[in-house]
């Protein structure tokens, strides 16, 4: 019998976090910030039920589904053309930040380290290149950003984390062989990811194409929300079931849709509306309207998409708050050195990798000036990564699971900082770049 005890801590909870970060938004906090601190602050005080049976039972449900509708909504602000034509552009950029990223962490760590343990300042700088998409694309939503900063930052943000995940397999790889005294076997370290990414473009391509097959025959606007999430909830179930990634099939199926189904040439309910005051207003204040909301939608994503987004922001706001729940406060005071040079060269190198890559590429003066503010988020990914490097390391004997343990609370602690850091360099960047075009004015302080 399911407790129902925990389905009421889980609606008190997300009332406490939406009335918390409404509170804070107030003082120019960034809602997902607030989620995030809000959690953190219930992390200190809950008393409504066990925190831990929270956790143990719902995070990994939440954090899969979650990340499946970040992974869509990503895809669906791209599409194959906007692909096509930035492509090239986007690898370049791409490749500096994080690969500058990956290196100079690295070398810094290791230099840090005595020049000894090398193993453990690779896996430092492969997990340095990861970033946050969910929170980070989640303000640009928040905030309605339109613009090439904005355009840039999802395609970066959609392919990051896959070069995060290749640089700690392959760190990973090294630290084995190294443990146990084994020749390097490249292809071994490459090919669990390649099949991977490989799973999970035919997995996305497969859903988005019936998906489309659907959208482009029905015009119930309720109908095409419901069948798109539970596309997505399909797609996310067969991913867990080959234990692939959540994020890259349901970004795929957002791509694929975004491209091939048909985008409304005036929003469902305004059309609605219309029809049902036809009798009372003139044909030029109709065709005035329809070119008007035209207009307005001409360069907007299909409004399905939004309509998904808004229904699936209970779960985001959850998923927020169970990563401040889940957080361990108690490593903040064992960051030591190692963590501070660790957060300083992450910061200085993704910062100057993207406008490496932005002046090379001759992009748009924004993108050069502040794609790197809006890259410095970390998260769920981060976390993530650092736990399976931590159980690996732990197979190696007392030693190697003790260094694992250190990357762990490291990054554990540098997540807490650079979530509440990340948001407020990416609201910074996007109200300068002038592509905020909700609560512009109360953003610029």
């Amino acid at each position: 019998m399911i407790d129902l005890t925990i389905l009421a801590a889980f609606g008190i909870i997300l009332t406490i976090g939406v009335v918390g970060s409404n509170i804070l938004k107030k003082i120019h906090v960034p809602e997902i910030l607030g989620f995030l601190l809000v959690g953190v602050i219930l992390n200190i005080f809950l008393v409504i039920v066990n925190h831990d049976v929270i956790i143990t039972d719902f995070l990994d449900l939440v954090v899969a589904v979650t990340l499946g509708f970040i992974g869509f909504n990503l895809g669906s602000e791209l599409d194959w053309k906007a692909i096509r034509s930035m492509s090239l552009k986007i690898l370049v950029i791409l490749l500096c930040e994080a690969l500058l990223t990956f290196f100079l962490v690295t070398i810094v760590v290791y230099i840090f380290l005595g020049f000894t343990q090398l193993q453990i300042a690779l896996l430092f700088g492969a997990l340095a290149s990861a970033t946050a998409p969910a929170g980070t694309a989640a303000i640009f939503w928040e905030h309605d950003a339109k613009g090439p900063l904005t355009t840039t930052t999802m395609f970066i943000l959609a392919l990051d984390d896959v070069v995060a995940i290749l640089l700690t397999d392959v760190a990973l790889g090294y630290s084995k062989s190294v443990y146990e005294n084994l020749s390097l076997d490249l292809f071994g370290f490459f090919f669990p990811v390649l099949i991977d990414v490989a799973f999970s473009f035919i997995l996305g391509m497969a859903a988005g194409l019936i998906s489309v097959y659907f959208l482009n025959r029905e015009e119930d606007h309720t109908k095409l929300v419901d069948f798109i999430i539970g596309a997505v909830l399909v797609s996310i179930g067969i991913a867990s079931f080959l234990e692939i990634s959540y994020i890259l099939p349901t970004m795929v199926f957002g791509i694929v849709i975004s491209s091939l189904s048909k985008k409304p040439v005036i929003d469902f309910r305004l059309k609605q509306l219309i029809g049902e005051v036809s009798e009372h207003i003139s044909p030029q204040l109709q065709r005035i309207l329809y070119e008007k909301r035209r207009e307005d939608l001409k360069d907007e994503p299909h409004q399905i998409f939004h309509e998904v987004y808004r229904l699936a922001s209970p779960l985001i706001a959850t998923f927020f708050i169970l990563i401040g729940l889940s957080l361990d406060l108690s490593a903040i005071s064992q960051i030591g050195v190692i963590g501070i040079v660790y957060m300083a060269t992450r910061t200085v190198s993704k910062a100057t990798g993207a406008s490496i890559g932005a002046y090379l590429t001759k992009a748009e003066a924004t993108v050069q000036k502040y794609l790197g503010p809006c890259l410095l988020s970390q998260a769920g990914v981060a976390l993530g990564l650092a736990v399976i490097v931590s159980e690996h390391l732990a197979e190696y004997g007392a030693t190697a699971a003790q260094s694992g343990l250190f990357i762990l609370n490291t990054i554990t602690s540098s997540t807490i900082i650079f979530q509440i850091l990340g948001p407020i360099a990416i609201k910074w960047a996007i109200n300068r770049s002038g592509e905020a075009r909700v609560n512009f004015n109360d953003s610029k302080t």
